[in-house]
């Protein structure tokens, strides 16, 4: 009975239809926008996790905000000298022995200048195992040449790059670093040209180079484990000090003529091992981590920091937002922004839907006021108006989330391309496209019914404060 009262009085008011067209008007809008924002989120998260972030990424903790490109702290915006890894053997071990961890990539990363004859450009280096990087970053397009052999020095640089410096596969690139009074200088040859899957400014200006050249660009100290290479008792002996000097020289006496020292030689096979622990060096940066089911990252992150801490090992693992830098972080600020700026509409159109609210209880005084005579307590008039909000609030949930999958498909088949490089960004690719998701329809619904339930309060609130003989003599 109270129900269809209720839905009596809804019909028989214009100002309804009026408040159910205006609320589902902004829910068509979210729907359509976070439908659009929900690809743009993934097209961005994809083209970053395949392109140099991967899945999860561990890196040394810092007081700054410390990415793949080196500390972004926005105070002073400056890159610089990413620290190493400690202990980075048991790391290495722990997170490859991690079950849905299939791919560990570490990485050296760093700023300099590339230069090539009359051209200087600021460029990313990054130092990794080429081959394995490669096989694991699928939106990089190899275009001509490849991966250095192993080794040996080489470069790997955009379609961009290479041709605002005019080089091709077997020229020489040089990186210049700034060294205090002087200038740290390495060539090494391009062996490779790519471009990424989708145009993105930053990534472009990355560079991947073998990772020796970048530690010595960048004066970071070589450590290999002690365990790479093995030397004789008496070559340990005296590599370590462990021998006596007393001992050594006590059977030496006066000569007149020239010393002769006994050489200790080192054999091919044990220089083979040293230079293989060099390039087995244990000073990285960072690990770029490819999980089995990229679905499941925070559940690994937090089970990787779990025992980070448990170790207490000065490294923590993030995803590929913290390690993305600036960029995917100015991206979601400006998600933000516009989200606000369609929360803001929906607040205006709450006052506007309190306001009609207001207004269409204080034409109903006089019948409030009879009903409260003939019985009708105060619960059973709150409840009556709270069920035809609610009524108004849910039709208009309904009508606005199938205007806004109208609108979302309708947008998807348009097939809008978009050529501004920083909208590519946004976006996350050159077509605009939107993807429908429950969870966005179902919030969407519910903000329409939260809006129909806040609205109803003060308008009743207002009615039941004035007594029903008042009302019924039509006093205001």
């Amino acid at each position: 009975m109270l129900l269809h009262l209720a839905w009596k009085n809804v019909i028989s008011k214009k100002s309804s239809f009026v408040i159910i067209l205006f609320i589902a008007f902004a829910i068509m809008l979210l729907v359509a926008t976070n439908s659009v924002f929900d690809s743009t989120e993934n097209g961005v998260e994809e083209t970053f996790r395949n392109s140099f972030t991967g899945d999860v990424v561990v890196r040394p903790k810092s007081k700054n905000s410390l990415s793949l490109f080196g500390d972004e702290t926005p105070v002073t915006g400056k890159l610089s000298k990413n620290p190493t890894i400690s202990s980075f053997e048991d790391v290495f071990a722990l997170v490859s022995s991690e079950p849905s961890v299939s791919a560990v990539l570490p990485q050296l990363s760093g700023r300099t200048v590339l230069h090539s004859s009359d051209e200087n450009y600021v460029v990313y280096v990054f130092g990794v195992q080429a081959e394995d990087y490669l096989a694991s970053m699928s939106s990089i397009i190899m275009e001509e040449g490849g991966a250095w052999a192993p080794g040996s020095k080489g470069a790997m640089i955009t379609r961009d790059y290479a041709e605002r410096l005019g080089v091709t596969i077997g020229d020489n690139v040089e990186f210049v670093v700034d060294a205090g009074l002087s200038s740290r200088v390495r060539a090494v040859p391009v062996t490779g040209i790519y471009h990424y899957s989708v145009e993105n400014s930053v990534m472009d200006k990355i560079v991947l180079v073998n990772p020796e050249t970048v530690r010595s660009l960048f004066d970071i100290s070589d450590l290999a484990s002690a365990d790479s290479f093995q030397l004789s008792e008496e070559k340990e002996e005296v590599l370590d000090g462990s021998f006596d000097l007393d001992d050594m020289f006590g059977e030496a006496s006066d000569l007149d003529g020239a010393v002769v020292e006994d050489v200790v030689e080192i054999s091919a096979d044990e220089v083979d091992a040293i230079m293989k622990s060099y390039s087995e060096s244990t000073s990285w940066n960072f690990l770029v981590c490819r999980l089995s089911e990229p679905d499941k990252v925070n559940s690994a992150i937090k089970r990787l920091n779990k025992i980070f801490r448990e170790k207490s090992w000065d490294v923590e693992a993030v995803g590929w937002r913290n390690s993305a830098g600036s960029t995917a972080f100015y991206l979601f600020i400006l998600r933000l922004i516009l989200n606000f700026g369609i929360i803001i509409i929906l607040f205006a159109g709450f006052i506007v839907i309190n306001n009609t609210l207001v207004i269409n209880v204080m034409d109903r005084i006089r019948e409030i006021g009879t009903m409260r005579a003939i019985g009708a307590n105060k619960r059973y008039i709150s409840v009556e108006c709270m069920a035809e909000t609610l009524m108004m609030a849910v039709v208009a949930g309904v009508l606005g989330c199938l205007l806004g999958v109208v609108l979302s498909v309708c947008v998807d088949r348009a097939g809008i391309t978009i050529s501004n490089g920083f909208l590519v960004q946004l976006f996350g690719g050159d077509r605009l496209v939107t993807q429908l998701t429950a969870s966005n329809l179902v919030c969407s619904f519910a903000l329409s019914v939260l809006i129909g339930f806040v609205a109803w309060v003060y308008p009743v609130v207002t009615a039941l404060r004035i007594r029903p003989v008042q009302a019924m003599q039509g006093a205001k």
